[in-house]
């Protein structure tokens, strides 16, 4: 084709000649590369075979470049407590081992919350104690985000201490198609960060320090609770006091003393009412839930994947309904709560104010047989709850 392009019949042949060489010039080349990369090939395979045979090899290894449980939480500025209560209970040493761990870690302010705003602070604690509260939160297995069941509720996890933790992932509803919400919970607190990669394992960061009280009950918890006392001297004067040390489980919402006394409701005036003349389960029982399981957050869970604005269940042995429901805060994840009274499921029925738990810290009180949340005010008065 090159000759023939620069051929016509007034072309000199000279230019024809020249035209023809050099075209015979580019061949020859082409053809010698492509006998040189020919003879390379063969020689290159057994260069890279032999180099895989090199027992000093050696492969990058997964995490390798991560940093250790330990060292991460040591440098992060919001999970500086953790780390102190790491230190202090003997508990650091085992997290730099192999793992592979899940680290539950509450942020400082989770800490703040519940007293403790200097790591000095954990030095008022027995050590075994602290020690036991760090193993409760942190798993003996590798737990990611996507692990955790979508929509499970209460999915049980070990952890080191050898109890368990609750997960539950609320991610949407099955009716709608909307963007998932996708919040993590472990024993109702909240997931703020997740995934945190480690050279050993996995880091959650919580909003919320868990509490359980090991070997106990919700009857045995609240007889040690000074400040729920007359609380307890109405659950024992209508009869609803023996069963909490049962099976259960129990979720019980369990008001201050001061929260009585602001009504003019002590323990010398419980004592001194004629229990015929009143609705028991109204007046008392309505702020227990009998074989219910429910952290603070499962309320929420349940109004995500069941689009409902609330959790409705009849009062023992009566024809009253309780109602409650959580909210979450956008910026903190704490949830709050609410429970109202109401005197049948549908309209038409009688409301009453109810009360609200709004300490998130005060919340999910972990026993054996069930868990006890504290309740910011009264269901209802004792004339509300008189027989007619």
């Amino acid at each position: 084709m090159f000759t023939s392009l620069l051929y016509n019949e007034n072309t000199p042949l000279r230019f024809i000649n020249s035209a023809d060489h050099i075209l015979n010039i580019i061949q020859m080349d082409i053809i010698k590369s492509i006998k040189n990369l020919l003879l390379f090939i063969p020689a290159l395979t057994l260069l890279l075979l032999g180099s895989c045979k090199h027992e000093d090899l050696q492969i990058t290894k997964e995490n390798e470049n991560f940093r250790l449980a330990t060292d991460f939480i040591k440098n992060n500025y919001e999970l500086t407590l953790f780390s102190a209560a790491l230190e202090k209970s003997g508990m650091a040493e085992q997290l730099r081992g192999k793992g592979p761990f899940t680290l539950l870690v509450p942020n400082n302010t989770a800490f703040n919350e519940i007293g403790i705003h200097t790591a000095a602070d954990f030095n008022k604690m027995n050590t075994d104690s602290l020690k036991e509260l760090v193993k409760r939160h942190i798993l003996d297995q590798r737990l990611l985000f996507n692990d955790v069941p979508v929509n499970g509720v209460d999915i049980r996890y070990h952890t080191l201490a050898g109890t368990e933790v609750y997960a539950s992932l609320a991610s949407y509803s099955p009716n709608n198609n909307g963007y998932p919400a996708n919040y993590l919970y472990f024993n109702g607190s909240s997931v703020t960060r997740n995934n945190v990669t480690v050279a050993n394992g996995v880091i959650h960061v919580l909003n919320k320090v868990m509490k359980y009280t090991p070997a106990s009950t919700v009857q045995s918890w609240l007889a040690k609770s000074p400040q729920y006392s007359i609380f307890v001297s109405g659950l024992k004067k209508f009869g609803l006091w023996d069963k909490l040390s049962g099976t259960g489980p129990f979720t019980v919402f369990a008001p201050q003393n001061k929260i009585f006394e602001a009504s003019n409701i002590t323990a010398a005036s419980i004592a001194g009412m004629d229990t015929a003349a009143y609705v028991g389960e109204r007046l008392f029982g309505s702020y227990i839930l009998n074989n219910k399981h429910f952290f603070i957050s499962d309320f929420n869970v349940f109004s995500i994947i069941n689009l409902e604005s609330g959790y409705t269940k009849q009062l023992n042995n009566d024809t009253w309904y309780m109602t409650i429901g959580s909210v979450r805060d956008y910026y903190t994840a704490a949830l709050t709560y609410s429970v109202s009274l109401r005197t049948a499921f549908d309209y038409p029925y009688d409301s009453y104010p109810g009360a609200s738990g709004l300490l998130p810290a005060l919340t999910d009180n972990l026993t054996d047989n069930g868990l006890v949340h504290d309740i910011q005010g009264l269901l209802l008065l004792p004339q509300q709850a008189l027989k007619h």
